[in-house]
């Protein structure tokens, strides 16, 4: 593989990227590593698929063979000795994000890694001081920061369009626990890790909320299960522990409030997510089933033309626009990744901070402090006061 044949580039501007893990995730980061030199006229540098790894060989093998990856291996610890590898991509199932995230670090190798950072907070915080010990570049793959009608909307928060914010109410819901007679393997949050609805994408939320409104200081919580017992395939009765559904009232260091949500029993949701933000001289809104617009309002305009605008975010001089498609042409959801990766790869080629627009493994220490607050104010009853 040589990088002259996907960018035009020169060798040796090439970035080894080592991945660990070939499922969902795993997949869909070395789809967006592939599409990179296709999706920007010049990049800093190329993704050079050095080393795939995974613990069934098979699966293994046939994610390097697809993407092109030029060896593979079972055992995460040979990937991160590799010479050939820069950046350690972690897609892993969530209980297996920590140990090779900081041996990656401990070995000089940038880190990205898929959310959530880690399943405690004490390894979340592990995670960043590795990292920020090591001088490498961390990266948590919060990729719907990387939407650019959200990018857009940033952006806009920036400028103060919106004056001062007041409000911010964001949801993710699915509804892949809805039936109580589903199988415990169909519902990911009770099954493999038993990770929770609010780890699996919560975390997603509240650091969109982060990201829009600002550091959040306080929360208070109700972390929620109902479908206690799910028989497995087999027909073996298991109890389930994993929360199905969350909701948290917090209040931002501005003194803006909000309301998160997340939720994996919202019968007919599949994937959605959605948010508003409301200030002082305008509101924003964005629904990520259509990912190519964002909704402004404006109290600036004329009064007799006021009124939320659809704006299409496929245009020129747009945030993060896709720069091979022209104008009005809507970009995926896989497009999330290649904005997140290709920022990660340029942070690392040209030495750029990963902050303000990428998550750092810090943001994924405090999104999993938030976490563990919401669930002792679930447990309490309590208000909780963020000490980050």
């Amino acid at each position: 593989m040589t990088t002259t044949s996907r960018s035009g580039g020169s060798p040796g501007s090439a970035v080894g990227i080592g991945m660990i893990g070939y499922g969902f995730m795993g997949t869909v980061h070395s789809n967006a590593y592939v599409k990179i030199p296709w999706s920007f006229p010049s990049p800093a540098a190329v993704p050079e698929l050095a080393v795939a790894c995974g613990r069934n060989a098979q699966k293994t093998e046939d994610l390097a063979r697809r993407f092109g990856y030029a060896s593979w291996c079972t055992d995460w610890r040979e990937l991160v000795g590799d010479p050939r590898v820069k950046i350690v991509d972690v897609c892993t199932p969530d209980n297996e994000h920590h140990a090779p995230s900081v041996a990656a670090a401990q070995a000089g190798k940038h880190v990205i890694c898929e959310k959530p950072q880690a399943m405690t907070v004490e390894d979340a915080r592990a995670m960043a001081a590795a990292a920020s010990r090591a001088g490498v570049k961390s990266m948590l793959c919060h990729n719907y920061r990387f939407i650019p009608a959200v990018r857009l909307a940033r952006e806009l928060i920036d400028k103060g369009m919106l004056g001062t914010i007041y409000e911010l109410r964001a949801v993710y819901l699915q509804e892949v626990g809805h039936d109580p007679a589903a199988p415990l393997e169909d519902c990911w949050y009770a099954s493999g890790t038993k990770s929770g609805v609010l780890l699996g994408i919560g975390s997603h939320i509240i650091d969109m909320a982060r990201f829009l409104a600002g550091e959040i200081t306080t929360v208070s919580g109700l972390v929620k299960t109902w479908n206690t017992s799910r028989r497995t395939r087999a027909g073996k009765a298991e109890s389930v522990t994993a929360d199905e559904a969350n909701v948290a009232l917090v209040e931002f260091a501005s003194g803006a409030v909000g309301t998160l949500e997340s939720s994996g029993v919202a019968t007919g949701r599949k994937n959605f997510q959605g948010w508003e933000v409301n200030g002082s001289r305008g509101s924003l809104v964005f629904d990520l089933e259509d990912p190519n617009h964002l909704q402004v309002y404006s109290d600036q305009a004329a009064r007799e033309i006021q009124g939320f605008a659809n704006v299409t975010v496929t245009d020129p001089g747009h945030p993060l626009r896709i720069q091979y498609l022209p104008p009005g042409h809507n970009a995926g959801w896989e497009y999330g990744h290649v904005h997140a990766l290709h920022h990660f790869v340029d942070c690392v080629a040209q030495d750029k901070p990963v902050a303000p627009y990428g998550a750092t493994f810090e943001d994924g220490y405090r999104v999993q402090l938030i976490m563990q607050s919401i669930r002792e104010s679930s447990a309490s009853g309590r208000r909780i006061t963020l000490q980050y």
